[in-house]
């Protein structure tokens, strides 16, 4: 059997992940830290949510007792204006998240993809590629949310499409 469907949600990932480290290396410096609208919008604890989500749930760290612990810069929602990194740093953790998930998703086949999920994923839909889909709409609302704040300061949104 191919993996057709496999290499597509790969590939997906990919463009996700190039689209978010754009965005990452496009924010000015002297914004990456500020506020945008709230306290909430700060682009390095939006970016540092992508990462934390790409390392724990893509690439499955969170069955991991110890991966909240070992965050690089605590948990993302509690980060503020002082406790997250510049961007250099920040890329840094991000490039490691990123290589987790690639690893994580090289196991996906498509058989894999129709698999039932088991009860405690049933959340997230009832196959893996309902499961994936989902995970892809989570990076997508929060890209969407960086780019809004790219507009904000003067620069063009960032999409990878090729």
């Amino acid at each position: 059997m191919s993996n057709v469907a496999a290499n597509d949600v790969r590939d997906k990932y990919d463009k996700a992940f190039a689209t978010i480290r754009g965005i990452i290396e496009a924010f000015p410096e002297d914004k990456w830290l500020q506020p945008h609208g709230d306290e909430y919008y700060i682009p390095c604890r939006i970016a540092y949510h992508l990462a934390v989500f790409i390392d724990g749930i893509i690439a499955g760290n969170f069955s991991n007792p110890d991966f909240g612990a070992k965050l690089p810069f605590g948990d993302w929602m509690k980060g503020t204006t002082e406790t997250l990194p510049d961007k250099k740093k920040f890329l840094a953790y991000f490039e490691e998240a990123v290589a987790h998930g690639k690893k994580a998703l090289e196991a996906l086949t498509d058989e894999s993809l129709i698999a039932p999920l088991a009860p405690e994923q049933a959340r997230f839909g009832a196959t893996a590629v309902g499961m994936h889909l989902q995970f892809m709409r989570e990076l997508s609302d929060h890209t969407g949310e960086l780019n809004k704040m790219l507009v904000e300061n003067g620069l063009e949104d960032i999409w990878i499409s090729r």
